[in-house]
């Protein structure tokens, strides 16, 4: 518990808002997603998950591991949302691991240029940042967005690499 008081005060003091970001695609992102209105009334990771839903119109999400609170949560508040095993628009991770990394990023095939990956909990425990740590490293990873309560994780080959740490 100690650990992730030091990690969201290191956090607080390294990270940036709006005006510390110098690519468009995050700033748009930021300003008007991360940072506009509707704030729903759900844990700020899954408010970040329904934003972003909503922000890049998403249709089709997976997550991992299935979870039917999640899914009523998501139909609750977007309409046109379906949920499957396989998608390359939106995957959300929940409880993480290397096997995880290995299945659902590095192997997978259907991985598209406009996939957005949302990995939950990447403070949890130290183990946790090790591999959100681990996934900023992998080539394929174009963007990253550490929020502290969660990371994003973009394919966006007309970019060029890089991480942000955004204060929400």
């Amino acid at each position: 518990m100690l650990s992730r008081l030091f990690a969201f005060i290191k956090f607080q003091l390294l990270s940036n808002n709006q005006h510390g970001v110098h690519s468009p695609f995050v700033y748009r992102f930021i300003t008007k997603c991360l940072y506009a209105s509707p704030h729903f009334k759900t844990s700020k990771s899954q408010n970040i998950l329904l934003k972003t839903i909503a922000y890049f119109e998403i249709a089709e999400v997976q997550l991992i591991p299935s979870n039917i609170a999640l899914e009523k949560e998501i139909t609750k508040n977007i309409k046109g949302v379906s949920f499957t095993n396989t998608s390359n628009q939106l995957i959300y991770i929940d409880k993480f691991q290397r096997e995880t990394i290995e299945k659902f990023i590095v192997d997978n095939n259907s991985i598209t240029n406009d996939t957005v990956v949302l990995v939950n909990g990447i403070y949890q425990t130290e183990n946790t940042h090790k591999l959100w740590e681990s996934i900023k490293e992998l080539n394929r990873v174009k963007v990253t967005m550490d929020l502290f309560y969660c990371g994003l994780v973009f394919f966006r080959r007309e970019q060029a690499k890089e991480h942000f740490k955004i204060r929400i």
